[in-house]
């Protein structure tokens, strides 16, 4: 089994344009390799952001009368998985043919290039499934939110072989959500779109709270999806100021923290060898054993992913890794007759497990930082890692196994901040509109002059975002820009025409 196997809408936004034929069961975690690969799947990074036209709105009366995220208060006895259980159970009752129409872009986004539903068509779809959906309601108001896999509790390749098609099918679910809203928006039901995409926030969060990467990211993608939502209300005519709505979602909805600190530090977990050659001397023979069981579960893990390179460099590991091994361990002070009796396979294994664990603290400590911080410093790590990968790919193991199995922490934790910037972003497009609504259709000079409400700080850079006004045909272009994401531009930039 290859790990991973399919990830097919890596580390980003909104996604689910249409139904992939070639989805597959997920794995357990995710890895450097996974995450460069699929990185081009993203289907948030496949156009630009389209020109958003708004018009100015006012602060809601009572002001806090929309809420894009429950107030705990509202939470009502009874289990989240009971529902989500039932949610997956009701959509697999439906036939194949419905299910993989209504998760189609012409179904959810009104585009694409097949036949479009018609308001009727998409009435009656949002109808038949309200049983499904009045599930995924209640899971977004119950109180018991927890779902643990425990994988921590896994020993061996199935910490990495794990498959979790639950979390891979709540993407269905979070789909035909976006339908709903589609409808909903269609009908001017702006309180039940406000509702619907609660849900689906709640539902990304439910997700998103596992231990691992994929199951971050599937909930922060699950997130953008929502946001999409947000802005087809935000641009439909009469929609309300959705300023106080967007505050109330708690930030970070999903946090990739912790799922890449538990990564980086699964290794002994996934190949305990390593903890035992610490603490145990061996015979040749016994070193032999133990070198020759880790190659198999390394195999089982990279299956047919591993590169050339890599297999004949742990192929031929005692020649290839011994001497370098033996320096860095000496250097490091580990006793010279232990040095000296133990078999080279064994110092190879402890000086693997040495090497990984400096490896995955220098990768893993910029997300102690807050933003604007962290992603410099996360920057640095990942291109000094880089390196290292580059010069001692035959002379380590732990450059060949981290190269394989280390998540791509840089990329984790942009896909986190970028979530956070859209939102942070929205919310200064809602305190514009809230502005001209107050100030007979103008827009402020700057964002220091919005009133009444200030704007968000932009968390690539802590500061405000850059801003800017364009007359175009007699309309206002408000443009709002950052820093970020780097790894792809036009989502640095939204466009906003406010109508008159």
């Amino acid at each position: 089994m290859r790990i991973l196997m399919m990830f097919l809408f890596i580390i980003a936004g909104a996604f689910g344009q249409s139904v992939q034929a070639a989805d597959e069961q997920l794995g357990s975690t995710m890895t450097l390799e996974d995450l460069q690969k699929k990185r081009g799947n993203d289907p948030e990074a496949a156009e630009p952001l389209e020109i958003l036209t708004v018009q100015a709105a006012a602060e809601p009366v009572p002001a806090i009368r929309l809420r894009l995220y429950p107030a705990h208060w509202e939470f009502k006895p009874g289990s989240a998985l009971l529902h989500f259980s039932r949610a997956q159970l009701l959509l697999m009752q439906r036939s194949e043919d419905d299910r993989n129409r209504w998760q189609t872009d012409e179904w959810m986004n009104g585009e694409g290039e097949g036949e479009k539903p018609t308001p009727e068509q998409l009435g009656k779809a949002v109808e038949s499934l309200q049983t499904l959906f009045r599930e995924l309601h209640d899971l977004a108001m119950s109180e018991d939110f927890s779902a643990d896999h425990r994988l921590r509790d896994l020993q061996g390749p199935e910490v990495f072989t794990f498959i979790m098609p639950d979390v891979q099918e709540s993407r269905a679910l979070a789909r035909l959500l976006k339908m709903k809203i589609r409808y909903q928006i269609l009908q001017r039901d702006f309180d039940g779109a406000v509702t619907s995409i609660s849900d689906g926030l709640r539902l990304a969060e439910f997700i998103g709270q596992g231990e691992t990467l994929i199951q971050k990211l599937v909930g922060i993608a699950i997130q953008s999806m929502m946001r999409e939502g947000i802005d087809d209300l935000i641009a439909t005519p009469g929609s309300p100021n959705l300023y106080w709505a967007l505050a109330a979602i708690p930030r970070p909805l999903v946090s990739t923290r912790d799922s890449v600190m538990w990564e980086l530090n699964t290794l002994a977990r996934v190949f305990p060898a390593f903890i035992e050659a610490e603490k145990t001397d061996w015979t040749d023979a016994q070193a032999s054993e133990k070198w020759s069981a880790m190659l198999d579960d390394f195999g089982i893990l990279s299956g047919d992913g591993a590169p050339d390179d890599a297999r004949l460099a742990l192929a031929v590991g005692s020649v290839a890794f011994a001497a370098q091994a033996r320096q860095r361990l000496q250097a490091s002070g580990f006793p010279e007759e232990r040095l000296n009796r133990l078999p080279a396979l064994q110092l190879i294994m402890i000086d693997a497990s040495r090497e990984l664990r400096l490896m995955s603290d220098e990768l893993g400590k910029g997300h102690l930082l807050p933003d604007p911080l962290a992603i410099p410093m996360l920057k640095q790590a990942n291109n000094r890692f880089q390196e290292r990968l580059q010069k001692e790919r035959m002379t380590s193991m732990a450059a060949v196994i981290a190269g394989l199995l280390y998540p791509a922490v840089t990329q984790a934790r942009d896909a986190e901040t970028r979530t956070q910037m859209t939102y942070a972003r929205l919310m200064t497009l809602e305190a514009l509109r809230m502005h001209a609504a107050n100030s007979d259709g103008q827009l402020p000079a700057s964002l220091a002059e919005l009133t009444p409400v200030p704007a968000l700080p932009d968390p690539y850079t802590g500061q405000d975002f850059e801003y800017s006004v364009e007359t175009v045909d007699g309309h206002s272009i408000v443009i709002l820009r950052s820093p970020g994401p780097a790894t792809y531009k036009p989502m640095q930039v939204l466009k906003a025409r406010f109508e008159k």
